[in-house]
């Protein structure tokens, strides 16, 4: 019925993903919101200084930098290998039918931005592909593919969670640097 209303609307496609994606977003956004720990500091929609894309979410927590790229899709995760017989192997990343593996390949450039923007620091940065809503299989489905994280909301909380390398003084600095060369969008 959803997809019918959606269908019959004045909204162009274009405003229905980006009002879709924004709702991922958001509630990425309440979740990560929920660590409430000195030591993790997420920084949400960030402008890339000369161009129109923004990251969806950085981030900053004892292991390291996470450039999060929240989407709101339905339907497993999975690996599907879409080669032929004479054309060799050919993975790609499907959320239901969707293939997304343009997704991991385009996390590239929000890494390249982020770490432009620490200016050289030795600071771990990792790409994250967080699907909101999606299913996973009762393997749990890939974790990684074309070295891009792959998690949902509580997995990408583990995550952060998790122990590392940076002091507290170096999360705060990395933060406040990135804040300052990634800007939040304005409201």
């Amino acid at each position: 019925m959803a997809g019918l209303v959606l269908a019959l609307s004045d909204d162009p496609q274009s405003t229905r993903a980006w009002q879709r994606g924004s709702t991922g977003e958001n509630r990425l956004a309440q979740s990560l919101a929920k660590l409430e720990r000195d030591d993790v500091v997420v920084l949400h929609d960030r402008r890339v200084p000369g161009s129109r894309a923004n990251i969806d979410h950085l981030v900053v927590c004892p292991s390291g930098v996470f450039v999060v790229d929240a989407k709101l899709y339905t339907g497993e995760v999975h690996v599907k290998d879409v080669g032929g017989l004479f054309s060799g192997r050919d993975l790609r990343l499907f959320v239901g039918h969707r293939d997304c593996t343009g997704l991991a390949t385009a996390m590239a450039w929000q890494v390249a931005a982020t770490k432009s923007a620490l200016s050289g620091a030795e600071i771990p940065v990792s790409p994250v592909l967080c699907f909101i809503d999606a299913e996973w299989s009762l393997l749990g489905g890939p974790r990684e593919f074309m070295g891009v994280l792959i998690d949902d909301e509580r997995s990408l909380k583990r995550r952060v969670a998790r122990a590392g390398e940076l002091e507290l003084d170096e999360i705060r600095e990395t933060a406040m640097v990135l804040a300052q060369g990634l800007p939040a969008h304005p409201v």
